[in-house]
């Protein structure tokens, strides 16, 4: 009897289609110089990220941390930080998430001290999840609201029209990214940077695991974002030298799929054909589920891998059990940061966030919520490593600084690589009794 598998929940659907791309754009403005619990978490933010706040970064980042220990409160004239943020639209959800962990982080660093006693002051407009409304967000921001930097914004098709914005008007911005191969090798924009890790650091860890698993025969499908096609595409393009034979299926699927039934199909002709030993799956967090009980329902056995965006609270939407035994990917280890060893370099980043984030929101961090605090980071430690507050200065900082803690793991950049901040850091988990198990740190 034909099964059908559906996605439950537009809300949720909604959600994912933010996780790595929703749009942004606005009229709603909110000020804040010491930022207040505002939109609720998503319904699927619950792993708990990280804090990228104590540890002190090495060499030139060695007083650029975002904070400052027993300083006080910061109570000088405020610094205008600017963001537009998906707050309606189809990046809502993960960006209430994004936008809270942006004002926790805010919070802190004005708690300890600030940029030499002056509070940091978050500007921010909903952009409706829509490119032209982010852009005249971002120039509002800049010409009108006259602020110092921007962060963000959220959504993977937004950052190369934001960073524009900034280059042309000198400010600096903090985006989040993951960059795609043709923005890691096309401008460098000097006044901005990325912080997310990109498919090359995802397909190296991916090409780790098949090696260490021992798979030589695998299959892999792609829905249809860009971070999860050229993932997989770097690892097929591995895997001659890796000694693995990888199949990327040409099939893939929308965010609005709601009958999985002829996905699976396509896969149970591939698994017969071609007799893998190994699948992964780069797929969304709601779509995993579906998939993965599907296969198991089909009487598919072998291991299955996850990509990065399954690291997340949203795979037990249909029950614990559904995706029992899975393997997952994760980049940073935020979902469980306190199953990571202490020598993992974000732990004590990572667990102090969750549980500040917790204390202020009554709910668990999500990596989204992990992202925009770590925006936050990444320009305050700019700023400190400035100097002074020099926009020109600034944006050079930004795009030299080392070793820098964040959640996400360690940032760097240079002036010739200011796509993509963390370049590993990638950790593997299995799924066992509704937990992620840390199975192993693996770049």
């Amino acid at each position: 009897m034909r099964r059908h598998y559906i996605v439950g929940g537009l809300l949720l659907m909604l959600l994912v289609v933010a996780l790595v791309a929703a749009a942004c754009g606005g009229t709603t403005t909110t000020t804040t110089a010491a930022p207040t619990t505002t939109a609720a978490p998503s319904t699927e933010t619950t792993a708990a990220p990280s804090t990228d706040t104590t540890a002190a970064p090495t060499e030139t980042t060695a007083a650029t941390t975002a904070t400052t220990a027993a300083a006080g409160p910061a109570t000088g004239e405020p610094i205008k930080i600017g963001l537009s943020n998906s707050l309606t639209g189809s990046g809502a959800a993960p960006g209430a998430s994004f936008g809270n962990g942006i004002k926790l982080q805010i919070d802190y660093v004005n708690q300890n001290g600030g940029i030499n006693g002056r509070p940091l002051q978050l500007v921010d407009y909903d952009d409706k999840s829509d490119v032209p409304t982010l852009i005249a967000n971002l120039n509002k921001l800049i010409q009108q609201d006259k602020v110092f930097a921007t962060v963000g914004p959220f959504v993977q098709y937004g950052q190369e029209p934001a960073r524009q914005v900034a280059e042309q008007n000198k400010v600096p911005m903090v985006g989040d990214g993951p960059a795609t191969l043709a923005q890691l090798k096309g401008t460098q924009y000097q006044w901005s940077v990325m912080t997310a890790a990109a498919p090359p650091p995802q397909a190296d860890a991916v090409e780790k695991v098949i090696k260490a698993s021992g798979w030589k025969n695998v299959i892999g499908m792609a829905d249809v974002l860009t971070i999860d096609q050229e993932t997989l595409d770097l690892v097929g393009q591995a895997a001659s030298a890796g000694g693995y034979k990888f199949t990327k299926m040409k099939d893939t699927f929308g965010f609005d799929q709601q009958d999985f039934q002829p996905i699976l199909n396509k896969i149970m002709d591939q698994i017969n054909t071609l007799k893998p030993d190994a699948i992964i799956l780069y797929v969304n967090p709601i779509a995993f589920p579906v998939m993965y009980k599907g296969l198991r329902g089909l009487n598919v056995t072998l291991p299955i891998l996850a990509g990065t965006a399954c690291a997340h609270p949203a795979i037990f939407a249909q029950g614990p059990q559904a995706v029992e035994g899975a393997y997952v990917m994760d980049s940073g280890g935020n979902v469980n940061p306190a199953a990571l060893p202490d020598s993992w370099p974000s732990k004590a980043l990572q667990v102090d966030f969750a549980q500040r984030y917790q204390a202020k929101y009554k709910a668990a961090p999500d990596f989204f919520a992990a992202d925009g605090a770590d925006v936050v980071t990444v320009l305050v430690a700019a700023m400190k490593q400035a100097g002074e507050l020099d926009q020109a200065k600034v944006a050079q900082a930004l795009v030299s600084l080392k070793d820098l803690p964040t959640l996400e793991g360690l940032i760097n950049f240079t002036p010739d690589a200011t796509s993509m901040g963390i370049h590993g850091n990638m950790v593997e988990w299995q799924v066992k009794n509704g937990q992620f198990v840390l199975v192993n740190t693996i770049n």
